[in-house]
């Protein structure tokens, strides 16, 4: 077995600035409770900002100091989350709870994972990979972590609490573990005073004592949690299990009111996301991205702005989602600033192992054509990407309709189906509908309008005289919505060689509608 231990000892300071781009970290932040202060970042500590001190003094030596009130909760809510991005790694994944805030808090907490990765070394190219993958993955969240690295996980523990790295393996465990501090066994800040009175400053001090007497002053706690370290008594864990459903929120450090600027708040969640999909071995055909607005007053609650995704196909890459993302967000005007940020995602399908081609194929080209859609979708929305769909109709000017395109994947649009409906109910059934086309060439450019032009000389005149190469192609149709046709469609050619699509009434009704008509022109 080989556990990696991951300690964030700055949770809620990483926390509080993980919605905050890397321009706004120059302003000191505190982590408080309702008098003290709890922890601080390195710029209020240059400051002189330091844990224990009261929340006036430290805003009275710094005036444009920040001050986060601890959140429990939500801790627990990011290390959750933290836990289902790690299962891809490992499915064996574990939450470890210890006392951040040292001295100042004596509450267990979760601040750490636990993972088991003995199964997955093989798959990720060795521990040192692995271990350069986890820590890569933490840095682009913004969960910087301390990581050690041992046989078992109560050793992993102490040696991610200890130091960053540190790690050792079956031979040389035990004399590692003796050079560790005795005060990481401690789960109370009595047990840490009475460890200092008794002189035990390191490990190896605590093996000398006589454990009797360790046991009735320290408790049988400390000596369990020792004996599982040196791997002399089994340690059961429960592992954690990644909800059905996706669903993550981000407190912003400051209100934002430019959409653009929730980017960088919004791709630490699709990492996130990410992260979880790989772990379920699952891809999304969309998100859902909730922007919640700051309250005018404890009564009134402000709707959430919401920024629906579509893709054209099923992903889990976090730079194909945050690119889609950001073409959303340029176009986004926010109706209020905004405060938090919630990322939900319930349409979740199986993704399926690929395998890598040599030389592009059609399905490439094909893959490439439904990215520039869901581009211009997330730009543009929805409804304003569109292409022509056949119609089965014989008449020129309905035998086509521009409808919305839906990329792969996608359910087609409300205004699609019911133009599809539409046209199934005007169209005749039996034969009629599925005749075959007639076998004359059609222009692929149709006016408007069909434009009537003259005769000379019994000849169709349209700024030449023109000539009749093909033709005559009868089409009738329409009696059964009230727009009956009935042409005799030639191909012309002019004096210039242009090629045009002429047609004639058989049966004009009257006068306006007797004569030749110009419906299209050949490229």
């Amino acid at each position: 077995m080989w556990w990696f231990g991951l300690f964030f000892d700055r949770l809620s300071l990483d926390a509080a600035r993980c919605g905050a781009p890397a321009s706004s970290e120059a302003r000191p932040l505190a982590i408080s409770d309702r008098l003290l202060i709890l922890d601080a970042d390195e710029h209020a500590r240059a400051l002189g900002i330091v844990p224990g001190m009261k929340r006036a003094a430290a805003l009275a030596l710094a005036p444009a100091l920040l001050l986060h009130e601890r959140d429990r909760a939500g801790e627990q809510a990011t290390l959750h989350a933290l836990a289902a991005w790690a299962l891809q790694f490992t499915p064996a994944v574990s939450l470890q709870a210890d006392l951040p805030f040292g001295e100042l808090d004596d509450t267990p907490c979760p601040c750490g994972l636990l993972l088991e990765v003995a199964p997955s070394l093989r798959c990720f190219g060795g521990a040192g990979a692995l271990l350069a993958q986890l820590r890569q993955g933490l840095q682009v969240l913004g969960f910087p972590a301390r990581i050690g690295a041992a046989p078992n996980a109560a050793a992993a523990w102490l040696f991610a609490r200890h130091r960053d790295g540190l790690q050792a393996g079956e031979a040389g465990l035990e004399a590692a573990l003796r050079e560790l501090p005795a005060a990481l066994l401690a789960r109370s800040r009595a047990q840490r005073d009475t460890l200092e009175a008794i002189g035990a400053r390191r490990i190896d001090d605590l093996l000398a004592l006589p454990r009797a007497g360790l046991a009735r002053r320290c408790g049988r706690a400390l000596l369990d949690e020792l004996d599982r370290a040196l791997g002399r008594q089994p340690e059961p864990r429960r592992w954690f299990e990644a909800p059905e459903c996706f669903e993550t929120r981000l407190e912003l450090l400051s209100q934002v009111e430019h959409a653009e600027a929730l980017l960088f708040a919004a791709r630490r969640l699709l990492e996130r996301l990410a992260g979880w999909l790989a772990a379920r071995h699952c891809a999304v055909h969309g998100f859902e991205l909730h922007a919640e607005h700051e309250r005018r007053s404890a009564s009134e609650r402000r709707a959430d702005t919401l920024l629906a995704i579509r893709l054209a196909d099923p992903s889990r890459d976090p730079e194909r989602l945050c690119t889609l993302l950001r073409e959303r967000l340029a176009v986004t005007r926010l109706p209020a600033p905004v405060r938090a940020l919630r990322l939900r995602c319930d349409e979740i399908l199986p993704l399926p192992a690929t395998s890598a081609q040599l030389f592009p194929g059609t399905d490439t080209a094909h893959e490439s054509l439904a990215r520039l859609v869901e581009r211009l979708q997330a730009r543009l929305g929805p409804r304003q990407v569109q292409r022509l769909a056949l119609v089965a109709d014989h008449r020129p000017e309905v035998a086509y309709r521009v409808e919305a395109v839906n990329a792969p994947g996608q359910p087609p649009s409300a205004g699609a189906s019911q133009t599809a409906a539409a046209a199934s109910r005007s169209r005749p059934s039996g034969p009629i509908a599925d005749a075959p086309v007639a076998g004359l060439p059609r222009p692929l450019w149709l006016l408007r309008e069909p434009v009537a032009i003259g005769e000379r000389n019994n000849r169709p005149w349209w700024h030449s005289a023109l000539t009749l190469l093909a033709g005559p192609e009868r089409i009738e149709g329409g009696w059964w919505d009230a727009s009956l046709v009935q042409r005799d469609y030639f191909i012309a050619e002019d004096e210039h060689h242009a090629l045009y699509w002429i047609y004639r009434e058989r049966l004009a009704p009257d006068d306006a509608r007797r004569g030749w008509f110009v419906h299209g022109r050949f490229g």
